[in-house]
């Protein structure tokens, strides 16, 4: 399916990295490097200065040891800034003090960054260490998309030809595919595998069990029906220029679904929006894509819209 009137995304102007010096994070400044190369990019690495309380500095005045943290960390950062240089990639650091999530919000903000990398995984040796504290916050609430990398994908972005997008055919859904078109420069040859996950109540189990009649039953079925045929209309405008697009309904958990799809069909990235239509649906769909992020067998890429 295809749809031959699409405009060239955009290529990426601004792509930023979170790093805390950890072997992890070096995956995800991979990543963000790599991607950055491709569209000719800068890429700003970001590290926040984690501030101590007064049990831990004494008499030492906090703005004389943030300072002395802040110059390490710099010099720390040009030398990741160099090897970079040299590698062909146009380079900015950035250091300072506060919450790592919203430090790197704020970066991401001020350089108009059209993308944000994070790895998983920090310091500390903590299973998803670097999630809780930082990735997690930045999936929830930033207003770039966000690609999270697991340790395991690996310091170098690997091509990206088959994406999986979980849609639930929400505005983020729409921008999530946006997204991925324009930061793996989704092209001929490449596919996108359409994917929308309903579960219904537990209950209603042991409602039909109970005798419900056939017309109550046929609910589900006409659920499914519309959501088919919304599905295919969904696909119709996903269709760009040489990139396939299948779909796929499916019954189950959704955060469950998608990482077992994903893992089934082999694709190289997730992208998913984080936010559905209502109160509700916002705060669970965040929840999903919290845990898709925790535990997809692929880098995750995550967009939520301003409002």
């Amino acid at each position: 399916m295809e749809n031959p009137d699409r405009r060239e995304p955009l290529p990426l102007r601004n792509v930023v990295a979170a790093t805390d010096f950890s072997n992890p994070a070096a995956a995800g400044v991979g990543w963000a490097r790599d991607l950055a190369k491709a569209d000719d990019a800068t890429l700003h690495l970001v590290h926040a200065i984690a501030q101590l309380g007064a049990s831990w500095i004494g008499e030492m005045p906090s703005a004389e040891l943030t300072e002395e943290l802040r110059h390490v960390a710099l010099e720390r950062l040009g030398e990741e800034a160099e090897a970079l240089t040299r590698q062909g990639v146009r380079t900015r650091v950035w250091a300072e003090p506060g919450p790592a999530s919203k430090v790197v919000r704020e970066t991401a903000q001020e350089v108009g960054a059209d993308l944000v990398v994070v790895a998983t995984r920090g310091l500390g040796g903590f299973r998803h260490l670097l999630l809780g504290s930082t990735a997690e916050r930045i999936v929830r609430h930033a207003e770039r998309p966000v690609l999270c990398v697991h340790s395991a994908d690996g310091s170098e972005a690997r091509p990206v030809r088959h994406v999986l997008l979980p849609t639930d055919f929400s505005e983020d859904a729409g921008l999530a595919r946006e997204a991925a078109v324009r930061v793996f420069r989704l092209g001929d040859g490449c596919k996108i595998h359409l994917l929308h996950v309903f579960q219904l109540p537990a209950e209603y189990d042991i409602y039909w069990a109970r005798g419900l009649s056939a017309l109550t039953r046929d609910v589900r079925a006409r659920a499914l029906a519309e959501v088919r045929r919304e599905l295919e209309a969904a696909a119709q405008e996903l269709g760009t220029g040489g990139v396939a697009v299948e779909t796929e309904v499916a019954e189950g958990d959704p955060a469950q679904t998608i990482v077992s799809r994903a893992t089934d069909l082999g694709v190289d990235v997730v992208a998913m929006g984080t936010h559905g239509h209502s109160p509700l649906e916002r705060a669970f769909l965040g929840s999903v894509a919290h845990r898709v992020v925790q535990h997809a067998p692929c880098p995750v890429l995550t967009v939520r819209s301003p409002s």
